[in-house]
């Protein structure tokens, strides 16, 4: 299996942080976050057993921590992830519910990259924690992804500061 078949499913699953690209009312995480720079923090572990034993290194656990600026307009659109890639139009939330300052929902996708994933975020004073589990099958293949996500408020965005193209 080729590297550039996983990737896509890989990326999808990794930030999925668009709210309102997928589908969830942006009113329901209204006042959830502030804008400002954010510090995420992003633990990927890929269980992919049952790939080939040719697969490239580094497809296991990874760690990721960028900066990105959270802007007011991407408050209101619900776009609080790095880069608030649109949903693919093959991918459906589902079952999307919001207690306090817990958001939890199942996101579907079909097509060549089917995958169902498991998704909670929970929304604190200063950012807000994200936990997901993906399953998909790959070719035959199945791979398993979960992902930690901590999003940190550093403070007002300054220039420079890496912000959604």
């Amino acid at each position: 299996m080729k590297l550039s078949t996983l990737l896509p499913a890989a990326c999808l699953a990794g930030f999925v942080v668009s709210a309102h690209a997928a589908g969830i009312p942006p009113e329901a995480l209204k006042g959830k976050m502030k804008p400002g720079l954010y510090e995420y923090k992003v633990d990927m572990n890929m269980d992919m057993s049952g790939m080939p034993p040719n697969m490239p290194p580094g497809m296991g656990k990874q760690s990721h921590t960028f900066e990105h600026c959270v802007t007011e307009d991407d408050i209101h659109r619900g776009e609080m992830g790095k880069g608030s890639q649109s949903m693919p139009k093959e991918c459906d939330i589902q079952d999307f519910q919001m207690s306090g300052n817990t958001a939890s929902y199942k996101m579907a996708c079909t097509g060549a990259h089917k995958m169902n994933a498991d998704t909670k975020m929970t929304f604190g004073g200063d950012g807000y924690t994200m936990d997901m589990k993906m399953q998909s099958n790959e070719s035959g293949h199945p791979m398993n992804m979960s992902q930690h996500i901590v999003a940190t408020y550093k403070g007002a965005c300054t220039a420079g500061a890496p912000t959604k193209k």
